[in-house]
């Protein structure tokens, strides 16, 4: 069996709108997914987490980078395959939208592999559970969104099942000299009272039994964390995630040492094995959150998973993008012993909620029911696809 081409499709969806973390505004979602053909007849498929990243760019290190390495390859030979792409590519593919093209193609090939054996993916990967619990990803900013909205929104969650539950944090005017600060559109911001606030109605909604997290966004500096661990111990958070700009391993290590209580959780932006090997070396991290999409694919993040669990350290990887990643995420959380639950993103995204011909199923604890089909084991609704391509075209002759 040999490759014999690798094709991209681009997806776009405008917000009329838009939502907001502590750091920027999201006015749309997207998806760059990946389908790897062989002579064969079996087509891989795979997505690319992008990060605000180009997608044309990303599809032209694909086909002019990447592509030409592969073709005439045996798909089998994933191992190899994702060490050539690497060296390949070596000084300018170790981070950014490189990897994260090489991340697609691999859960591609992955995808190959499971159908080729004829097994769903998990199982091919070592199975540890037909089924994966989810936690409600959720709690953004958005204009004029008000407490009481913020609290139906997490009831509307509560009532669907959920019992662990995450939100944002740190749109903050009280966070002063932080260059980074809203990178993107949407510039309004609260106190860091107001956004107390905030976390105590949520708590109050969810009850005292509920997991809650917080996610900052890279947005507080080392000191403030720390500052606030009354207030992580009186809302019982579990874990705070990306509380400072993740390229401070010191910082990290230093909140990590510092909180009793809360967990310290990171780095979706992060890549690689060796990056997270320094994190964990350094006491930094206590929740590895690696996304698939970006971080190396299943080929790399297994090591990293691997990593995490001789750390003693739980492993929950990040899942914010299309149907596709979050198929490719819940095989690879039920084929692993140290992943307690994975995002459950609850914005609105038809390319998550309708690109799929059959969605990925949760039962009433809003677990996913791993898909059993061979590979991924889904399959793209090409009339979504046409509908989404048809968007974006209409966007580019804007």
């Amino acid at each position: 069996m040999k490759i014999t081409d690798i094709k991209t499709i681009i997806l776009k969806y405008p917000y009329e709108s838009f939502i907001a973390d502590g750091q920027s505004a999201c006015f749309g979602r997207g998806a760059l997914l990946i389908q790897v053909e062989t002579d064969a007849k079996i087509t891989g498929l795979g997505e690319c987490a992008t990060f605000g990243a180009s997608m044309t760019a990303m599809a032209d290190i694909i086909e002019n980078q990447l592509k030409g390495l592969l073709i005439g390859q045996n798909p089998l030979d994933i191992e190899r395959l994702w060490e050539t792409m690497v060296w390949s590519n070596f000084a300018n593919g170790r981070r950014g939208i490189v990897m994260g093209a090489i991340s697609g193609i691999d859960i591609a090939l992955w995808d190959i592999a499971g159908k080729v054996a004829g097994l769903p993916l998990y199982r091919l990967l070592g199975a540890n559970s037909d089924k994966v619990k989810g936690y409600a990803s959720a709690g953004f900013y958005a204009p004029e969104k008000s407490i009481d909205d913020l609290k139906r929104e997490m009831g509307s969650y509560m009532a669907k099942g959920y019992t662990a539950f995450k939100m944002k944090v740190g749109r903050s005017r009280n966070n002063i000299g932080m260059p980074h600060r809203y990178v993107n559109k949407g510039d309004f911001n609260i106190s860091f009272e107001e956004d107390m606030a905030r976390v105590a109605a949520v708590r109050e909604t969810i009850g005292q039994d509920a997991v809650l997290m917080i996610d900052m966004n890279c947005t507080w500096d080392v000191d403030a964390v720390l500052a606030a661990e009354k207030y992580f111990d009186e809302y019982n958070i579990y874990w705070i995630e990306e509380p400072s700009r993740s390229d401070d391993v010191a910082g990290y290590a230093k909140i990590a040492a510092g909180l009793k209580r809360t967990k310290v959780a990171g780095c979706e932006s992060e890549q690689g094995l060796a990056r997270y090997k320094e994190l964990l070396e350094r006491g930094a991290l206590d929740v590895v959150q690696a996304n698939l999409g970006w971080s190396g694919g299943f080929t790399e993040c297994r090591r990293i998973a691997a990593l995490s669990l001789a750390y003693d350290k739980l492993f929950t990887p990040h899942t914010f993008f299309s149907a596709v990643l979050t198929a490719a995420n819940v095989h690879f959380a039920a084929s692993l012993p140290n992943v307690p639950f994975i995002e459950s993103e609850e914005n609105y995204n038809p390319l998550r909620t309708e690109l799929l011909k059959e969605p990925i199923q949760c039962d009433s604890e809003m677990n996913y029911l791993v898909p059993q089909g061979a590979g991924l084991g889904v399959e793209l609704n090409m009339d979504v696809v046409e509908k989404r391509n048809r968007t974006l075209r209409a966007i580019s002759t804007m």
